[in-house]
């Protein structure tokens, strides 16, 4: 993670927060363009918003409690596909907002969406698709999870854009 310290400021207070979120809830990030974030081009690098977008799951599955089921029973949650679409640049010092919401979940799936708000415009947005895998490649369902957690729930409607990530995957060998 080339985030360390953000990752710190982030996880640390989700962690042990006393209060746990809804698993529908948005999860907001601040944070600002640093320095270190820019590319030859004066603004923030691409790369850097798929490690924002890292944060914002880590930071999700922490305050929903999650993470302390994913970690009771050996679950890892892997990154299966993301896309990025830009709309603007960001520059040092500019201060932004990460928005992370899930927005389905289907089998081993669970589907995120992330958007870059700064100055009250959306500067980018992601679309994530996760799996969840076990010790020794288990499959784990989001069932799995929920039942860990005590709750049921069923997905909201997937979207076509979602839908088709995850056509794509299920496609590849």
């Amino acid at each position: 993670m080339n985030l360390f310290f953000r990752f710190l400021r982030i996880f640390l207070p989700a962690w042990f927060a006393r209060k746990r979120t809804q698993p529908l809830d948005v999860h907001v990030i601040k944070s600002a363009v640093w320095i270190g974030d820019h590319d030859p081009m004066g603004h923030m690098t691409n790369s850097r918003y798929a490690s924002f977008t890292d944060l914002g799951m880590l930071n999700y599955i922490a305050r929903t409690g999650f993470l302390k089921v994913f970690r009771k029973n050996g679950w890892t949650p892997i990154i299966q596909s993301e896309a990025i679409s830009f709309h603007r640049m960001m520059r040092f010092p500019q201060k932004f907002e990460l928005h992370t919401r899930p927005v389905g979940w289907e089998g081993s799936y669970i589907l995120f969406e992330h958007k870059f708000i700064s100055k009250g415009r959306t500067v980018a947005e992601s679309r994530m698709v996760a799996r969840l895998v076990g010790r020794r490649k288990q499959r784990v369902t989001i069932d799995m999870v929920f039942d860990g957690y005590g709750l049921h729930m069923d997905s909201p409607e997937i979207s076509p854009q979602f839908r088709a990530m995850l056509k794509d995957l299920e496609a590849r060998p």
